[in-house]
């Protein structure tokens, strides 16, 4: 799961030139990456590990990140900010 995030990441800055500072997850794929990072003890820590705000969504089918600008993502429910 991790490998598969930082690659996202990755692909993400090499397209666009600057870094994502948010992913969208549906709940199955949080469990699974929680589980994945079980050193780290809280929902805070594991967005600063990734470096991102984590958007828990169901919509969000297959995981993806993206760049929002501050105010927007301050607006967003369901957010588990760095």
């Amino acid at each position: 799961m991790l490998s598969f995030l930082f690659r996202l990441i990755r692909d993400f800055h090499a397209g666009h030139g600057f870094i994502p500072n948010t992913l969208y997850i549906n709940n199955f794929h949080y469990r699974n990456l929680r589980e994945s990072v079980a050193g780290l003890p809280n929902d805070t820590d594991l967005a600063h590990f990734l470096a991102v705000d984590i958007i828990l969504s169901e919509e969000a089918i297959h995981r993806h990140v993206a760049w929002l600008i501050p105010a927007t993502r301050q607006c967003i429910a369901g957010r588990i900010g760095r």
